[in-house]
């Protein structure tokens, strides 16, 4: 008897504890993302003017850097440095990665892998995509910088598709929850059963069989919406070593400036997870006897957030606002 209302207790003090903190929540993401609008053309600006500052230093060490070793160590620094710092900045990657590890399920592993490659992925494709120009076509600054961008408009055009894919995915996995819970309350009207009465029935998914769907295909998919925009402080390095002659550098260079990438994104990541558990432990309101559609209303949020994210890029790129994301 004590048992029974001790259980009957618990679930009614659970539901008004998960609708506090789910309204906390969405009153946080609406009060950030308010300051987010009010402030982005600003953050832009300043972003822009940032890195036109740093491309500039990056050009006078690759210049230096042919009669003087010395400044060789100082464009190793400098293109780690702006690796780290020019991922802390507005950019479709860590909206990426930020928007997916906080609305989806993920390992700590997993993620910092998707991260790394990711990096690594963007300084590669920029190598590949210059390389290729300029030894068999012969192109100029202005094409392959042309070239650059329809990568930027395909990678936009990934992140959009991913959100697409993460809602379906969510919406599909929360109608097959409806159905269990359907034939859960039919057959328990002809007998009765409890949580492990072992009568071979499945009552209901866990958090972990919902989310099976968070596969190795969705990361793949994340490290290509990613990894497929080269990353123009990489491009340009190049470029320039190129001019000069010395075009190892620019790859060293586009190499370190991935280090340094990866090091911020998967501490970003590292943040991410670890807020999203403190999150979800404290909005997770059932107990093992009741599906919660918790994980997939955060993955649909996810998905719609992808979707949203992917087609302001595209319609911004218009003005101009591709090079710094």
């Amino acid at each position: 008897m004590d048992h029974q209302h001790t259980e009957h207790h618990h679930h009614d003090k659970a539901p008004k504890n998960y609708w506090f903190g789910a309204s906390l929540v969405l009153a946080f993401l609406a009060i950030g993302g308010y300051f987010l609008w009010q402030y982005w053309p600003t953050l832009m600006i300043n972003t822009i003017k940032w890195q036109r500052e740093i491309n500039g230093q990056l050009s006078d060490l690759i210049y230096d850097a042919k009669d003087h070793n010395g400044a060789i160590y100082s464009l190793a620094g400098l293109s780690f440095l702006y690796g780290v710092f020019h991922s802390l900045g507005p950019g479709h990657g860590k909206m990426i990665v930020t928007t997916y590890l906080a609305t989806n399920p993920a390992k700590v592993k997993a993620s910092l892998i998707m991260t790394v490659v990711s990096a690594f992925l963007q300084a590669f494709v920029a190598i590949a995509l210059v390389s290729i120009l300029l030894a068999f076509f012969n192109s100029s600054m202005r094409e392959i910088n042309s070239a650059a961008d329809r990568f930027i408009t395909l990678s936009f055009v990934a992140m959009l598709l991913l959100g697409v894919i993460v809602a379906y995915r969510a919406l599909k996995q929360a109608w097959q929850l409806i159905k269990q819970q359907k034939h859960h309350h039919a057959h328990s009207h002809s007998h009765s059963h409890s949580h492990d009465c072992g009568c071979g029935h499945k009552h209901f998914a866990n958090a972990d069989e919902i989310n099976q769907a968070t596969s190795m295909r969705e990361y793949l998919a994340i490290i290509a919406s990613i990894g497929i925009r080269p990353c123009t402080g990489a491009v340009l390095v190049l470029l320039f070593a190129n001019m000069v002659d010395m075009y190892w550098i620019g790859v060293v260079s586009a190499i370190l400036m991935a280090i340094g990438t990866a090091i911020t994104t998967s501490t970003i990541a590292i943040m991410t997870l670890s807020g999203k558990k403190l999150v979800t432990k404290y909005l997770s309101a059932s107990d093992d006897h009741q599906p919660s559609f918790t994980p997939l209303a955060f993955k649909l949020l996810g998905g719609i957030l992808l979707i949203v994210l992917g087609t302001i890029l595209l319609n911004s790129q218009s003005y101009g606002m591709s090079p710094v994301l």
